[in-house]
């Protein structure tokens, strides 16, 4: 299937899953705030990194794309110290950038030379970063559910134009509907859970966990295509898991945390 009439189908499917799962839980009423504009700005992010990556793995290996996507985390955390005004210690830093030495061990990049397609990786991790920026600004009003379901309604739009431009649509086999389906469920749980992270810990707290998509990324291959990490991808791994923790225990928490609908605990 063409990568944006994939996403079209991901944004159609989380669309019309989360609609019922609003009004279930009480939200319909919240649903014009999908166009409040910080908003639709995080969901344009969305949509640009989403893109981006999908374009690029036309071109460029995935473990070149993951390990340029490493650097969001960073950019993220320049972000937060720039624009929030976080501190970080030394140490914490320090941390932060050795969990990226360990997701580059993780993606491990070819050496097969520059190609000017992995810039789009750099375009997805500045999305990504922008975007995660936008959403932590977010009114804690807007409950984050509502939030998610509107990046699928985005992706509708801009899927299904850069698809009707650039591609020559199939008609999905019901296995393909199928995991179109799932994916627009991870999707929406997806951004609940990360819209929430942001609101109830500090940037600095939640960026070592970032890294943990390049782990899961090692898992779906195990499990779906039957490649197995090497020495070095396991050692990623434990440098990975080992700087998050330690990044989270030298953190100081906020002393009233943020539940999912947006109140203060």
């Amino acid at each position: 299937m063409p990568p944006f009439e994939a996403l079209f189908l991901r944004g159609l499917g989380s669309t019309f899953l989360g609609l019922p799962l609003l009004a279930a839980l009480g939200y319909l009423r919240f649903v014009p705030r999908m166009l409040d504009g910080r908003v639709q700005l995080r969901n344009l992010l969305e949509l640009t990194a989403a893109m981006g990556f999908v374009a690029g793995l036309a071109y460029v290996p995935i473990a070149d794309l993951t390990a340029l996507g490493q650097t969001s985390p960073l950019l993220l955390l320049i972000g937060a110290m720039v624009f929030f005004k976080e501190k970080l210690s030394g140490v914490q830093i320090g941390l932060i950038v050795l969990a990226f030495g360990g997701a580059l061990l993780v993606a491990q990049p070819g050496a097969s030379g520059f190609s000017p397609y992995t810039l789009f990786g750099l375009w997805s991790a500045a999305a990504v970063a922008a975007r995660d920026l936008v959403g932590r600004k977010i009114k804690l009003e807007i409950p984050g559910l509502v939030v998610a379901v509107g990046a699928g309604a985005i992706e509708i739009v801009g899927a299904g134009l850069a698809g009707f431009l650039l591609e020559d649509w199939t008609m999905p086999s019901p296995l393909t509907l199928a995991f179109a389906v799932g994916s627009s469920v991870f999707l929406i749980l997806a951004h609940w859970l990360l819209l929430n992270a942001y609101r109830a810990a500090t940037v600095a707290a939640v960026v070592p966990f970032l890294y943990m998509s390049t782990i899961w990324a090692l898992i779906s291959g195990m499990l779906i295509f039957g490649t197995f990490p090497n020495a070095l991808a396991l050692c990623g791994i434990a440098v990975i898991m080992a700087s998050g923790v330690a990044v989270v225990a030298l953190e100081r928490w906020p002393k009233k945390a943020v539940i999912s609908d947006g109140h203060p605990l």
